[in-house]
Formats: C-alpha cells, structure tokens, sequence
C-alpha cells in the first residue's frame, strides 16, 4: 500500500510541474557580443533588412483575437512598458498606443490610438488620434465611478498632456497639459494609476527631459486626489531615487503595479543601474525602496565608468501586487559590457531568461554572475529554474536544441525573451507573458518572435503555452505585450505584429504597418499541470524548512498528532525519488530534524511527508 501511495505521489507531482524541458545554448555563444549603443541599440547590429511581401493577408487572426488597431510608428516604449490596457470593473476594455497613421517624415499626426470594449464588442479601427496636438506614449487608467483617462507628452514643449472624460468609451475628450506650480521645466514618458474606491486619486511618474537636481535625468512623482483638478504633491524626487543613489534614470525605465491592498508600487531598472522597488502603504504620502538587483558598478557614467562582463537585466520588467499588497516582478536577462568611455557597449545576443522576484525571496546581489542563467556553471550565479529563472527561448520542434538563425534582432529592450508582462488575479494565480526568439519561421537571417505564457499557482510554474503559434502569425513578429492588471476567467493582453523583424525607428527595415492585436485566453489553458488547490495542501503537520534556498544543510519541523513513525521522501521535478528516510519514534506535538541535501545539485526539489493518515509536501530550492 505505501508503496502505491508513494508512486501515486510521485506521477501527480511529475504532473503538477511539467513544462517544456529547457535546452541549453552552447555555453561559447554566451560569451559572443555585438557592439551597440545607448541612444539606438540597434545601430551597429544589424543591417537594414530588404522590403517586406507578404502573401498573407495583414488582417489575419488567431480565432481568439481581434484587431483593434494600427500603427506605423512602431516604437512603443524605450525600455519597460507603459500600463496601455485597462480592464474595468465592468468587464469593459480600454487599450492605448503611440500611433502614426502613415509612414510621413517625422510622423507629423503621431498620437494616440484608442480602442474601447463595451463588454460585447470592440469599436471600429481608429483613423485618427484622439488629440488635437501631435503626442506620444500614452498610458491608460480608469477615472471617477464611470470615465477614463489618458496621459501622454508632447515633445515639442516637453510638457504632460491629459484627456478625460465622464463616461468611457463615449464622447469627446477633455484635453488640459499638466500644470504645476514647482518641479523641472521638461517632462516626458509618464506613467500613471488611479487608486481608491471611486479611481479619483492619480499618482504619476515621469522623466525630466533634462538636468534636474544634480542628475542627467530624474524621476519625479506626484499625486492628485481630485481627478487631476488639483495636485498636492508636485514633482517630487522620491528618497532613494536621487543624485546621492543614481548620476541618472532614463526614460521609460519605471513602471507601475496597479494599486491593491491599499499599497502602491513601482519599479524601476535598467542595464546600468539597480533594478529596484519603490512601496507605499499610506497613499504615497511615504515610500519605502527595496533594491531586488543591486548593479555591479554603482554610479555608473557613461563617461567614465569602465566595467567587466557582467549579467544584467535587459531593460524590460513588470510588476504586480497579490491580494496581501505583496510585490511580484518579472524582467528579462542579458549580459552587457563597457569596455570604453563613450555611449557604445556590447550586448550577448544569445544570453537569454525572465527572471521572477517577490518580496518572499531575498535580494540579488551586485555580483557580476549573480543573474547568470542557470545550468551553465558560472558558480556565483543566483538563478534556480523554475524558481527565480522562470521564463527562455523553446525548443517547439522538441529535438533537444534551439535551431535558429544567425541573426538576433534586437529592442530598445535587449534579451532574446524580453518585454515580460504579470498580473495577478484574486486567486493570487500568476500570469506572465513576454516576447521571445523562437525556432519555426524566419525572415532572412532572423527568427520571428512569438508571445509565449506561463502561470504560477501555489507556488509552481506550469507548462509554457504559445500565444501566437496559431498559423495567422507564421510570417510575423510578435513584440511588445501588455497584459490588463485584472482579468475573470480570461486573461486579457494585446501585442505589436508586423512582417518583419525589429523597428522602422530603429532604422532595421522602412516604416510598415504594424497591427495592434488583441487576446483573451481561457486561465485553465495555462493552469492544467499545476497542482489544483487541495491537492498537495497542508493535511496537519505544520512542515516548515529552514533555511529555504538552502546551500545543502536543511531544518525541518513538523507536527505529529499521534506517535509513530515519519516517512520522508525527496523528490525532483521529474517525479523521480530520490531518498527515503524512516524517523522513528516520534512523539505527539513539534519534532524537528535535520537533512544533508549537499551532495544533490542545485534546483528544486519537494520534500514529502507522511505519518499515518497525515501527510505533507513542500518544495525546497537547492543553491550552493
């Protein structure tokens, strides 16, 4: 009988954790660079590739999506992205991007495209901006008991520009510049939420444009609680955020969680400088700053700082609160050097990952392998898959290597799977989606990249699902995804495709139309695998371990309602046992023990255990 209950174990937890089995690139391609630079990371890297034709029609769709949009200017963010899709209380949708309606020089009728669902369907493609000036990179929030509200800049006068109205979805838009009264002379890129019961209370950050307060380009917050008639906090550089913590923070390098809980947070991050976590728990009136990776060379200068090889973030991440206002984030990975003064570097095309952070697990460090990916060796590096390493490239055709290309393009956003997405619903279940190099179809010398998903339920991450393997999207580039911050029994997203690899803007191929394309996608889709509520659930032995990451030595107690004998099994992912351990003996109440896991390789691992009718499983994270 133990040993029919033991297997029965070992396949439901093979089950809970199947995913696609990651295939490593040959580690010398980690160490292959190409020579980019700050201002346009793609110059340099690539060549301007041929005119795009197509024999497919440019309104193909998967099924479950729906065109809502267009666009020709096709840069959408200059790193992290904006919060551009809403889902209302309601169950209504409104979605926003930087829009041009034609290839025309220096796009003069670049502004912002807006679609609204109704709960029933979306409106007609737009063939306009909203504005009656030309702006760019919007953000999207709801506003009062029923309206919306935009905020975008004008780079012209470098100023914020608002819309609002009553009711979303109907009417015209009121438009106001944003006013104030103390703060730099030139703004740009804001991002904004709106929080409290009714959605009156904006909090916004935004960029200087220029010098501001001893730093190249600052961030600056601040706050409305009327609905933007009023702002009482103006501008303000939050502690932590200054010259005495950064020479600069660039555009587009922040993003926002949208509010719950009562708490607010952002995150901010780049290449050069602490990815790191801005908190409040009093409406903004205070913020506490949590550095998740700390850069290896503090105070870095463009003009001066001389760095190593060193893992990084790729400039792109995302952040999300659960339902105790705890913070989740997601960012992708690369690897990044500064061997001269000046703005070139070199970036490693092929080093690849998401890496995944809450404010359970501890901090990275500013080791220069701290966010090497794993199973390659680097014996410093702080990644475990399928722990804080939770997102690559894949292997579709299942043959035990990545067969692609030998070309990589690239985004103002660096990793090979990038631009990465969270949101969190009232079950607390995790959902990620990002953008990533995949083997099928190609463009020349370029793969095409797909939006690729993943969920996380108690604790586990389950199989990977392709968003855009449907064949509407075979001769696409699918880039830029957003998800809505709520969801029901659908996550909702949308994305950028267009026929070719990389950007107009970026000077890779002519300006081309880019569809704006929306998703829904059933949550069982990407829950079936893991482990359901109830299934391996605390059963009345109290199990804690200690310390968990754990470098080989581990504490472990547990609870006995009667006395007897305890069965203790490891396992790994794979569903294999891998020990067993009988304690005898054992008395009603707490027991402890300890457990030499040393000379098991890094990884995560579950620990059963079982007395009597009780019994108790738990993971545990091994990293030397």
């Amino acid at each position: 009988m133990k040993k029919l209950l033991l297997l029965t174990t070992i396949l439901m937890i093979t089950a809970m954790l199947s995913a696609q089995e990651r295939v490593l690139i040959p580690k010398e391609n980690l160490n292959i660079g190409v020579k980019t630079s700050l201002d346009l990371p793609s110059s340099g890297s690539h060549t301007i590739l041929n005119p795009f034709q197509s024999n497919l029609k440019s309104g193909a769709l998967a099924p479950t999506e729906h065109l809502i949009g267009t666009t020709f200017y096709d840069l959408q963010a200059n790193r992290s992205l904006q919060n551009r899709i809403y889902r209302h209380d309601d169950g209504s949708i409104g979605a926003v991007w930087t829009r041009g309606i034609d290839d025309a020089p220096d796009f003069p009728d670049r502004g912002t495209g807006y679609n609204y669902y109704n709960g029933t369907e979306w409106g007609p493609l737009p063939e306009t901006r909203i504005e009656s000036i030309r702006t760019g990179w919007p953000n999207y929030a709801a506003l009062g008991s029923g309206g919306e509200i935009i905020v975008c800049h004008d780079n012209n006068l470098f100023k914020l520009y608002f819309l609002t109205r009553e009711n979303k979805g109907i009417g015209d838009w009121t438009e106001a510049y944003y006013s104030y009264n103390t703060g730099p002379d030139n703004l740009a890129c804001p991002r904004i939420i709106t929080a409290g019961t009714d959605h009156n209370t904006i909090h916004m950050i935004a960029n200087t444009w220029d010098e501001y307060m001893g730093q190249e380009y600052a961030i600056i917050y601040a706050r409305s609680q009327d609905g933007g008639m009023t702002w009482n906090i103006e501008n303000e550089t939050l502690e932590g955020t200054g010259i005495d913590d950064y020479q600069s923070l660039y555009v587009d390098s922040y993003v926002w969680a949208d509010e719950r809980a009562g708490t607010l947070a952002f995150l901010c991050g780049t290449a050069w400088y602490d990815l790191f976590m801005m908190k409040s728990t009093d409406d903004g009136d205070t913020w506490e700053k949590t550095i998740i990776w700390q850069h290896p060379y503090p105070f870095f200068d463009w003009s001066s700082t001389i760095t190593d090889t060193f893992f990084c973030m790729d400039n792109s991440a995302s952040i999300a609160l659960d339902s105790d206002g705890k913070a989740h984030i997601v960012f992708g990975i690369n690897r990044v050097i500064h061997p001269i003064a000046g703005n070139d570097f070199w970036y490693y095309p092929e080093v690849d990952g998401i890496g995944y952070w809450n404010e359970d697990m501890e901090p990275f460090s500013n080791d220069l392998d701290a966010l090497a990916p794993p199973g390659y060796g680097f014996a410093n590096s702080e990644m475990v898959e399928n722990y804080n390493y939770i997102g690559w490239m894949q292997d579709v055709n299942g043959n035990g290597s990545l067969d692609l290309n030998s070309g990589f393009m690239f985004y103002m956003e660096i990793g090979p799977s990038t631009m990465p997405s969270i949101t969190i619903d009232n079950q607390d279940r995790i959902f990620i989606i990002y953008s990533s190099t995949t083997e099928t179809y190609e463009y020349e010398n370029y793969n095409y990249r797909h939006i690729w998903a993943r969920a996380c339920e108690n604790g586990f991450w389950g199989p990977f699902l392709d968003l855009t393997e449907d064949i509407a999207h075979i001769y696409d580039e699918c880039f830029y995804p957003v998800l809505a911050s709520s969801s029901d029994e659908n996550i909702h997203y949308f994305f950028n495709a267009d026929g070719i690899p990389g950007l107009g803007w970026g000077q890779n191929h002519d300006y081309i139309e880019n569809r704006i394309i929306y998703g829904a996608l059933p949550k069982p889709d990407l829950l079936t695998g893991i482990k359901e509520k109830g299934e391996i659930q605390d059963e009345g032995m109290a199990l804690k371990t200690n310390p968990n990451p754990t470098p080989g030595i581990i504490n472990i107690k547990y609870e006995l309602k009667d006395v007897g004998e305890v069965n203790m099994s490891m396992i790994n992912i794979q569903g294999e046992l891998l020990q067993t351990h009988i304690i005898e003996n054992q008395t009603i109440g707490e027991n402890s023990t300890k457990l030499d896991l040393s000379h098991l390789p890094d990884g995560l691992y579950l620990i059963r255990l079982q007395a009597g009718n009780n019994s108790e499983t738990s993971k545990i994270i091994i990293h030397k």
